[in-house]
Order: structure tokens, then C-alpha cells, then sequence
């Protein structure tokens, strides 16, 4: 009897995991990143506050007003992406699951501060640890469902890589970016790491990738409050050219080596360079300064509950040192989901997802 129940409950389960894609345009979204995409996984680690979000003025435009985690006003571009899928928002932070049953929609492992390079972020959750749990995750699963339905699920899921920035970042700070052979290199070990991980991905079962390239890293306000003239340090920007246009075809030589690797590049780079020349066409009045923060363009301390913060939220481009509001997060998803190929290459998501 003990035995026959046991077989009823595991073909319940399988099937409660299956039929998520009824309701669903995918069965489950995976995430990998750093705070573009985190929705709390920091909230467990123990990290100074520059690496943290859980704490007032942030989520101030989130349901019930709840600082989750989420470097935002509100929602992310994650959670956006999984709405327009079929979700309520982004899965959970894969250090507030409990049981695996939570894990069957999906699961998010981006950490604020991480990057591609071990080196990036120390004592977040670098990429090399969230691929590893997303290998736990899979075997967590296959436990539950058996490994033919988990292998199913997986080739029909979204990835969503949203990485890069920090390692950046992190190389300016250091170089200046003053080398132009030595920039060239970084960023070429850079990508070398980057596909590395998504072939990781791929091989535990991975097919349909919603990559977000390199951002407009120069004129966040951050970088502003730091330079003298509080222009945009064109030197940063340059490096996140350099990097999506390199990344660009050696994406595509992977696609081209894997089989059933399909992807959607999104260029945050070339977007802001679109919303910019035009901000009044997408409801932006100020791009320079962040909404909520301290001293130049707010720039200059993150959004703490001791900083001020705008009123008209939806006007504002930047919700903090160096993250979007709520709004912006928004229109990206847009663009990553219906765009063009001058943002996002070769096809966008809505096509990834149909494909």
C-alpha cells in the first residue's frame, strides 16, 4: 500500500510540473546575474550594506511596499520578463527555497556585486557558484520528478543571463582603461569565461538564452558624482562597447557549435543610447541624477532610509547610484521582448520563446 502511494503522489507531481506550461509560455525561468537581476539572494549573506537592498527606500513602489532585495523602487527587469510569461514575478531567490517543490517554476541565483570573474564581488555569489547550484537544483528535481521529465522541462526553459557589469567596473577601477591592448584582452578573457558558463548551462540542459549585454556604464550617477565636469566617463563606456561588439559573434560560433543552442542578445548599451536622444518619447525627464540617494546627481551614497527621494518616480531613468527605476526596467523588458535588431540581436525574446 505504502509503495502505491508512493507512486500516486510521484505522478501527481510530475504531473503538477508538467502542465505549468499550460498556464505558462514556459515552464519554468532560470536566473543568473548580479543586482540588475537579484530579488533578495543577498538578503542571506553576510555583506556590507553597498552589496544590499533590504531596507527602505527601496521597493517603496513594490505590492504592500516591501524592500525585497530588489535594487528598485519596485520590480526588476526579471520579474517583468516573467510576467509577460505567464508569472506572477521573477522565481525565488535560490537561498530562500526550502524545499524543491518551490524550485519547479523556476529559480533566481543572481547576487548584487557578482560578475563573470571569480575575483568579482568577493563574498557574493559569483557565477561559477550559481551554475553550480543551478546543477543542485537540477538533480534536486530529478529526485522529485524523475531525470526524463526534468530533462524536458529544462530544454523548454529560459535562461536569462544578466552579468558582466561589475566585472567592469571592477577592471576601470583599477586600469583606467588607459591600455588599449591590455583593454582588448581583458575583455577577450572575459567573454572566453562567460561562454564557458553558458556551455555549463547548456550541457545540464539549457537551449533558449536571454543574454543582456554590457550597460551605459559610464553615466550612471555614481560615475557622475565622481567625475569633476559631471559628465559621462567615456573611457567606461568604451569597454561596454567593446564588449557587446565582441561578444556578439563569439555568442553566435557557440550557437553554431552546440545544437539546439538558440539566444536573444540584448544590448542595454544601445537602448539607453536610444532612450537618451529622445527621453520625452518614453515619459523620462531626468537622466543624470538618480531618484533616491545623497549629494551629487545623488550619486553619491546608494539609496539608504536616511536619503531623499524623487516624488515622480516614473519620470526618473535611475532609481540609485547606478540601477534603474521601476519604469526603466519596465520599457526594457519591452524592448527585449518585441524590439528590433539595433537592440536586441538575433531575435528578440518573444521569438527565443516561440522558437
Amino acid at each position: 500500500m505504502a509503495s502505491f502511494i508512493s507512486a500516486i503522489s510521484f505522478v501527481f507531481l510530475a504531473l503538477s510540473f508538467s502542465t505549468t506550461v499550460e498556464s505558462t509560455l514556459v515552464p519554468a525561468i532560470f536566473v543568473f546575474g548580479d543586482s540588475l537581476a537579484d530579488v533578495g539572494n543577498n538578503n542571506y549573506l553576510d555583506l556590507p550594506i553597498g552589496f544590499k537592498s533590504d531596507f527602505p527606500h527601496n521597493g517603496i513602489d513594490f505590492p504592500g511596499r516591501i524592500p525585497t532585495g530588489r535594487f528598485s523602487n519596485g520590480f526588476n527587469g526579471i520579474d517583468y520578463i516573467a510576467m509577460e510569461l505567464g508569472f506572477v514575478k521573477s522565481p525565488p531567490p535560490y537561498l530562500s527555497i526550502r524545499n524543491a517543490v518551490q524550485m519547479q517554476k523556476g529559480v533566481n541565483y543572481a547576487s548584487a556585486g557578482s560578475g563573470i570573474l571569480q575575483t568579482t564581488g568577493n563574498g557574493t555569489l559569483t557565477m561559477a557558484t550559481q551554475v553550480k547550484y543551478f546543477a543542485d537544483t537540477k538533480r534536486a528535481l530529478a529526485k522529485i520528478f524523475g531525470g526524463s521529465t526534468v530533462n524536458d522541462i529544462l530544454a523548454k526553459s529560459l535562461y536569462c543571463f544578466v552579468t558582466v557589469n561589475n566585472d567592469i567596473f571592477a577592471y576601470y577601477s583599477v586600469t583606467g582603461a588607459v591600455n588599449s591592448t591590455a583593454n582588448a584582452k581583458f575583455i577577450s578573457n572575459l567573454i572566453d569565461e562567460y561562454l564557458g558558463y553558458l556551455t555549463m548551462v547548456y550541457k545540464l540542459g539549457g537551449r533558449k538564452f536571454a543574454i543582456t549585454g554590457s550597460a551605459f556604464l559610464g553615466c550612471v550617477p555614481y560615475i557622475r558624482s565622481r567625475n569633476p565636469t559631471g559628465d559621462c566617463i567615456d573611457e567606461l563606456n568604451q569597454l561596454s562597447v567593446q564588449f557587446n561588439a565582441a561578444a556578439l559573434p563569439r555568442i553566435q560560433q557557440l550557437s553554431n557549435q552546440l545544437p539546439g543552442f538558440k539566444y536573444s542578445y540584448m544590448s542595454l548599451y544601445n537602448l539607453s543610447t536610444i532612450i537618451s536622444a529622445e527621453p520625452d518619447s518614453f515619459g523620462f525627464k531626468e537622466l543624470k541624477s538618480a531618484c533616491c540617494g545623497t549629494g551629487k546627481f545623488n550619486g553619491e551614497t546608494q539609496c539608504l532610509p536616511n536619503a531623499t527621494y524623487c516624488s515622480s518616480r516614473t519620470e526618473y531613468f535611475y532609481w540609485d547610484i547606478a540601477h534603474p527605476t521601476q519604469s526603466l526596467y519596465n520599457l526594457t523588458t519591452q524592448f527585449q521582448l518585441y524590439g528590433s535588431n539595433s537592440v536586441v540581436t538575433p531575435i528578440n525574446l518573444k521569438q527565443l520563446i516561440q522558437s
